[in-house]
């Protein structure tokens, strides 16, 4: 380790010194097939901007930049942009578990509110299920870091990931794409644009994934089916006058997923002292009866937008509408262990309406008003037996304004004031080992263990204000922000103890940022962050005996050998560079690269009144993320060829949250290790006059031979392991008009 840390510190310069060529942001790598840097532009303070004029650390990929580099979906983007660390949670079918300069959600409960916010559509996403999105039929990709609570609002001190699909075009128009790759994956896309009248139109999307499973099963001798994923998408356009237009979309999806047999339980939990967690490196599991997870649901999408010459308002509205549910007989090994019977429903409903000005003066600012309701219900045994019903209601007022003070200098101060209203009951029923049988919802009295109906209040003012110069190439910006992930409940819990209610969790960050062009075909972005957290919210699974449980005796039977709960563990510090760049080298060639240094510390890690800041760490939080890429353009056959090339590196994380009693001498591995990642693709497009072909052969994690351990953790009864898919290699056929 010490040599590790000090190896570290001598790479970092090295790296800074080789990127200081000419060379620019990852998010503005979003070049077509173009002769030059093309100007990007963002929505990330909620008006279309230069990303080179926007004081916030914003990476921006373009539809072109996605597909010739097989980022395929949100998982991906943890590729190109610093500081990001992107996976799917186990149980929970499309579920993203995000972090963002080290602010990690690693769950799939709705009470517990993830770190980083995703929004589609312009639809804020009350959870991280089904934010595992496909990026084929979309506008814009932009993931913006550090807390964007101003605009943003809630759970987005991390950062937020930003996709925007496209609209329909009111022409008639086809895109076409079929994937077959490895472990018999088979991946239809397709669009349809058709018009609508003279004032509008209408747009079909569809798309069908099925694979097998990355690891083979020793105890079934075969590759289970993994994923099978159908979703369809109808939007219509209708522009009532040059200056009012409405959009509306319908999605209607179907995510099955069964879990690649990624979970491994020691075989200490059965008596042994032996692991089994290690086999075959990461290639085979024991695991006999899968682990089944599915989301069905349906969403429905309006906007409405009034533009003039001086502002623009819009209205979006959204309803969630989804189902979930987790099954299996056995957790880990072939006989009948941790049994899981889980459903649950979903639906989220939202409205926001916004005020962006546009005036000729030096003054424009962003006003605008949120509301959102949302409510589930779970139903879970035999094993976490109980049921749960939980409401969120969420009223915002936000505004941001802009002053440019002279040629040079420009001021930017924004506020947002939120309301938080939650209510959470729960009832929790006895163990059932060994039986699939569940007790959840009994109406016999006498089964009924533990009731908690607990309640929840905030409010939160969270601001920016931003300092901005510009300069012969650029601009430079410091920034002070804060922002809040909203407090809750935990409602896995079985006892008052663990369904307590914890606090919001609040952030002040310090940022200074360069955004410049040396030369028209080069830039170059550096960000300095430091950040300060208070009541930071830790996900504790720890011993049934542990006295913060609240159980103990002939409770601690009832419940099971381990217990959970959330809490506010304390103060945490962090700081850390982010430097992104792209060279275009000639009109065939464009380099590209991304640094991300992260530095974060416990202060304060208060456990049952112990401080434990000594030896906690925090989650999903790697020291160092690099990436660096080329794309070579040549014509080639009456078409052109691009062949895309990228190395990415992540340093090592933790995935351990329950420092207080793990011992990393007698439990499995809760690290996983620094790895590189390289991807290749070479993409040939013809114009075939009546149309455009698109052939790409891709091969992805090239350097890894098995499987990736995407999450490790120590319940103490049992352990397991989650693993991430293995390389893989594949051709797409494209057609489009």
């Amino acid at each position: 380790m010490i040599y590790k840390k000090s190896y570290k510190k001598q790479l970092l310069p090295a790296l800074i010194s080789i990127c200081t060529i000419p060379l620019a942001s990852t998010g503005a790598i979003a070049q077509e097939e173009s002769a030059g840097l093309e100007e990007i532009v963002v929505t990330a303070r909620k008006r279309q901007e230069s990303i080179q004029d926007v004081p916030v650390a914003v990476s921006a990929i373009s539809p072109g930049q996605l597909e010739r580099g097989s980022i395929t979906n949100s998982l991906d983007l943890g590729k190109l942009v610093p500081n990001v660390e992107l996976h799917e949670t186990n149980i929970g079918s499309e579920s993203l578990s995000a972090s963002i300069r080290g602010l990690s959600y690693d769950d799939i409960e709705k009470s517990i509110e993830p770190t980083v916010g995703v929004a589609i559509d312009g639809v804020f996403l009350a959870s991280n299920s089904g934010a595992v999105f496909d990026f084929f039929d979309v506008e814009s990709v932009e993931v913006l870091r550090g807390p964007q609570g101003t605009l943003f609002g809630r759970n987005t001190i991390g950062g937020v990931i930003n996709v925007q699909r496209t609209e329909p075009t009111g022409e008639f128009g086809v895109k076409l794409e079929a994937v077959a790759g490895d472990e018999s994956l088979t991946d239809l896309k397709g669009v349809i644009n058709m018009p609508l009248t003279d004032k509008g139109g209408i747009k079909l999307s569809f798309k069908n994934t099925e694979s097998d499973s990355h690891v083979y099963n020793t105890t079934l001798n075969d590759r289970r089916p993994f994923k099978d994923s159908t979703s369809m998408s109808v939007s219509v356009k209708y522009n009532f006058t040059d200056s009012t237009s409405a959009v509306v979309t319908y999605d209607d999806y179907e995510h099955d997923t069964t879990a690649p047999d990624n979970i491994f339980v020691s075989a200490s939990a059965l008596g042994d002292g032996a692991r089994a967690s290690e086999a075959d490196d990461w290639n085979t599991s024991p695991q006999g009866i899968p682990l089944t997870a599915s989301l069905e649901g349906e969403n429905t999408t309006l906007k409405i937008t009034h533009t003039t010459d001086d502002y623009e308002v819009k209205y979006i509205m959204g309803i969630m509408d989804y189902k979930e549910a987790a099954d299996e007989a056995s957790w880990g090994l072939p006989g009948v262990f941790f049994p899981v019977d889980r459903d649950q429903d979903f639906k989220q409903t939202s409205h926001e309406v916004q005020f962006i000005s546009d005036y000729d003066g030096p003054m424009n600012f962003v006003a605008g008003l949120y509301s959102m309701k949302a409510d589930s219900y779970i139903s879970s045994g035999p094993i976490q037996n109980f049921t749960s019903e939980h409401s969120l209601e969420t009223l915002a007022l936000f505004g941001e304004m802009s002053y440019e003070i002279d040629d040079l200098w420009s001021l930017t101060l924004g506020a947002r004031y939120t309301e938080e209203d939650k209510e959470l009951d729960t009832r929790s029923y006895p163990l059932v080992v060994g039986n699939a049988a569940r007790l959840a919802d009994s109406s016999d009295p006498a089964d009924l263990l533990n009731a908690s109906s607990p309640t929840f209040e905030d409010d939160n003012v969270s601001y920016r204000i931003v300092l901005q110069r510009e300069l012969d190439m650029g601009m430079m910006y410091a920034s002070y922000s804060t922002g809040f992930r909203s407090g809750g409940f935990f409602n896995r819990g079985t006892t008052d103890s663990e369904v307590a209610p914890f606090e919001s969790e609040e952030v002040a960050s310090f940022e200074i940022g360069l955004r410049s062009n040396p030369t028209d075909n080069s830039q170059i972005n550096i960000t300095y962050y430091n950040a300060e957290y208070t009541d930071k919210q830790v996900t504790v699974i720890t011993a049934a005996s542990d006295p913060v449980c609240g159980k103990g005796g002939a409770a601690e039977d009832a419940n099971g050998v381990t217990c959970s709960f959330v809490r506010n563990a304390g103060e945490v510090s962090m700081d850390g560079i982010e430097f992104e760049g792209v060279l275009m080298a000639s009109e065939q060639l464009t380099l590209r690269t991304s640094i991300g240094t992260f530095s974060g510390d416990y202060d304060k890690y208060d456990y049952n009144g112990v401080d434990i800041s000594d030896k906690a760490r925090l989650l999903y939080a790697p020291e160092l993320t690099a990436y660096f890429g080329a794309e070579y353009t040549s014509e080639m056959a009456g078409g052109l060829i691009t062949v895309n090339a990228g190395l990415s590196y992540k340093d090592e994380v933790e995935t351990q949250a329950d420092w207080s009693t793990y011992d990393p001498a007698t439990g499995p591995e809760v690290t996983i290790d620094s790895y590189e990642s390289m991807d290749i693709s070479a993409t040939y497009i013809k114009d075939l006059g009546n149309g455009t072909l698109k052939v790409r052969a891709y091969g992805t994690d090239l350097l890894e031979s098995g499987n990736r351990v995407s999450r490790r953790y120590d319940a103490g009864a049992f352990a397991w392991a989650e693993l991430a898919p293995r390389r893989q290699m594949g051709i797409a056929v494209g057609y489009e008009f």
